[in-house]
């Protein structure tokens, strides 16, 4: 395992992103840091780097090597944003950067760029085709890809410091965009970077959204064009900024949502997805798949597998758990009768069920659930990590947080909390089964009687083998049959556990 400091020198900001990277398999963003220092709004006049802004730069970056020295980093990776090359003095910025930080900048190109911001994106985002659409100070960047393969891309030289009129824009987008004009309509707009991230905060609090992710939250044009509107009519500088937004001012990011809504109107596109995984996701997922840098083949359990590495669980026994958790789930199919489409939520539930005990291994059910809220959960829609984090905290209904599910009434529905509590059981019952964690227990099998269940654990399916241990599961049967009430209670079926 090692730690790499990645360093991106912006026309808008510095940013510094401290990643842990275990090579071939995971990273983990660990830390970020950003300072806005705005060269762009530099160049209007001289088009140079002013010598003042130069040396603001340097000193950002000189803090930024010390944070990283102190955090025990491994490697620097430094790259420069291809917009710097709008600047006429670029090459002796880079230059003067290198020679007094003591290190090796190296300038992006557009395809560079496009490349990184469309690998952060197909590896946080389950979706299977889109209309990427990235709007910076003074660039905006379209990737069009279906099936995990780059269709067409282009860079326009417009964003949101150098905008100036819609009509402009249109005329650069037309010039630019025609191969964008066929694009299925039913593709979402995935939107990227600070102006759509800004948008979705926006839009969650007029909303009263109850969860606190950008990442994956869904939008229409219309909700697009309600905030653009809102910001048109607020009576305040266009310098002046949002606490809690955005670190640009209302200008910027009103300047911004224009471009998006002519691109919307251009591509005929209504439906919005978030991304908020950065350039700095796809420079890491590259420094980290050094010998294989195809997207990985499933975003969620990527996912998953990365939160379980990070926070150093047990991931054998999160499998067995789960292989527990979907045998019993298959054989309980005709009393569940639940859509396949859960099975992913019992899955992300049951392999995180532990998440909980890194902070405390009392008291982790509430923390499991808070846990999973707030990991870097993909490939999963909002409502799903909800449900998730629900099923892991509930191992019986005195545990059920009920104030917390209130919250997410606009989200739920009667139905899903009662599929909630029958994953939840499910999942309990799954972590009992290897309450020792000796993984005793090679099958399960359910036959419904009647009014009843009879659940018979396998410990082992070779019984003409000598000196079976009839008993090998006495402790979980036991254990299990405490539940029994509980399962009474959700599937109005009596159990016997044998």
């Amino acid at each position: 395992m090692s730690k790499v400091a990645i360093i991106e020198l912006g026309t808008n900001q510095i940013k510094l992103s401290l990643v842990r990277i275990e090579e071939n398999k995971y990273f983990e963003i660990e830390k970020e840091y950003a300072e806005f220092v705005g060269i762009d709004n530099h160049l209007v006049d001289s088009g140079l780097i002013k010598t003042v802004k130069i040396k603001e730069c340097i000193t950002i970056l000189q803090m930024y090597k010390q944070i990283a020295l102190a955090n025990h980093v491994d490697k620097f990776y430094c790259v420069a944003s291809a917009n710097l090359t709008k600047a006429k003095n670029y090459i002796s910025f880079i230059e003067e950067v290198n020679a007094d930080l003591d290190m090796e900048f190296k300038l992006l190109t557009q395809e560079e760029e496009i490349n990184s911001l469309y690998t952060a994106v197909v590896n946080t985002l389950d979706i299977n085709k889109g209309l990427i659409v990235s709007i910076s100070t003074a660039s905006t960047r379209i990737i069009n890809y279906c099936r995990r393969v780059v269709l067409s891309s282009v860079t326009i030289p417009v964003g949101a410091a150098n905008f100036t009129t819609v009509e402009d824009f249109r005329k650069e987008l037309l010039a630019a965009g025609d191969t964008f004009k066929q694009i299925d309509h039913e593709v979402p707009i995935i939107g990227s970077d600070e102006i759509f991230t800004s948008f979705a905060r926006l839009s969650r609090k007029k909303a009263k959204y109850p969860l606190d992710s950008d990442h994956n939250y869904n939008a229409t044009k219309e909700n697009f064009q309600e905030i653009l509107t809102f910001l048109q009519g607020l009576d305040v500088e266009k310098g002046a900024k949002l606490k809690g937004i955005s670190a640009n001012g209302i200008g910027y990011i009103m300047n911004g949502m224009q471009i998006g809504l002519a691109i919307m109107d251009f591509v005929g596109l209504s439906n919005i997805i978030i991304n908020r995984s950065a350039r700095n996701a796809g420079l890491a997922y590259h420094l980290t798949m050094v010998d294989d840098e195809r997207p990985v083949n499933d975003v969620c359990l990527n996912s998953v597998e990365t939160v379980i590495w990070a926070n150093g669980l047990d991931w054998e026994q999160a499998k067995y758990r789960y292989f527990l958790a979907s045998t019993l789930y298959s054989q309980l199919k005709v009393l569940h009768k639940l859509p396949r489409v859960f099975t992913r939520i019992l899955k992300v539930a049951t392999l995180l069920y532990d998440l909980g005990h890194t902070i405390n291994q009392l008291a982790f059910n509430k923390i499991t659930y808070y846990a999973i809220l707030n990991a870097n959960l993909y490939g999963l829609s909002h409502k799903e990590i909800v449900m998730a984090a629900f099923v892991a905290s509930c191992r019986n209904w005195d545990d059920f947080m009920l104030a917390e599910w209130v919250k997410y009434k606009d989200l739920m529905n009667e139905d899903d909390l009662v599929a909630v509590r029958k994953l939840a059981i499910i999942a309990a019952m799954a972590d009992t089964m290897n309450m020792r964690h000796q993984q005793v227990i090679k099958d399960i099998s359910c036959d419904v009687l009647g009014d009843s269940v009879i659940v018979k654990l396998i410990t082992d399916t070779d019984m003409k083998k000598s000196k079976v241990d009839v008993d090998a599961a006495k402790t979980e049967i036991f254990c299990l049959r405490k539940m029994a009430k509980e399962f009474t209670r959700i599937y109005k079926k009596n159990i016997e556990i044998l």
